[in-house]
């Protein structure tokens, strides 16, 4: 017998017991029957009086409005009213011991979903841990990277400050050649005027030297 069987057979032996005890009440205690109408297990019915000289009591349904006894003596009327209650609670465990293969099969299917998803689950979370791992390390290697990238870029802004004050003293060395240059071309020139001028006068005087040392024929001779 599984669990939901054995649910449904306590409770019909507690709704039995509950109408034995109320016929056996009814038979020899002599209950206070404004108690019991007022019970939890008549809330779904009204029972009432009829005014006159025999008055007569009756039970209806507060579902339906629908008869359920009618009688002069008030314990009929209730044993009536809880031989339907009874029969509706056998009905209703009929019914769910019905469906119980069904639901059991429900119940199994579900279970073997269950360990189908949290299978499926876990992979998913094992997958997302990877993914997770390799992110990790991609973001740990990007960082180095990065790091590296920025300790190379600061020794390059160092070498082109240096690079930048040698271009400074070149130019500067450039400009000052520049103008030795133009100092060497100027002194050029005057040394070409220089040998100009020299090597005129060097033939104005060889010039006179010839003449000093020319000789004219005498005549007669």
């Amino acid at each position: 017998m599984t669990k939901f069987s054995k649910i449904l057979a306590v409770f019909v032996a507690v709704a039995s017991l509950a109408f034995v005890g109320f016929a056996i009440a009814s038979s020899f205690g002599g209950p206070d029957w404004s108690d019991v109408m007022s019970a939890e297990y008549f809330n779904g019915y009204e029972i009432s009086k009829s005014d006159g000289a025999e008055p007569v009591w009756q039970a209806t349904r507060g579902s339906d409005s629908g008869q359920v006894a009618s009688s002069k003596i008030l314990p009929e009327v209730l044993t009536k009213v809880m031989d339907e209650i009874q029969q509706q609670n056998q009905q209703e465990v009929q019914d769910l011991q019905s469906r119980e293969p069904l639901l059991k099969t429900r119940i199994d299917a579900l279970a073997q979903k269950q360990v189908t998803d949290e299978k499926a689950l876990q992979q998913h979370i094992d997958s997302l841990r990877e993914r997770f791992e390799t992110l990790a390390k991609q973001e740990s290697d990007l960082t180095s990277k990065v790091t590296g990238s920025a300790v190379e870029a600061r020794k390059i802004e160092r070498q082109i400050g240096s690079r930048r004050e040698d271009v400074f003293r070149l130019s500067q060395q450039v400009e000052e050649l520049k103008a030795d240059l133009f100092r060497l071309k100027k002194i050029r020139e005057q040394l070409r005027d220089v040998d100009y001028q020299l090597k005129e006068h060097i033939d104005r005087a060889e010039q006179r030297q010839k003449l000093l040392n020319y000789n004219p024929p005498v005549p007669g001779k």
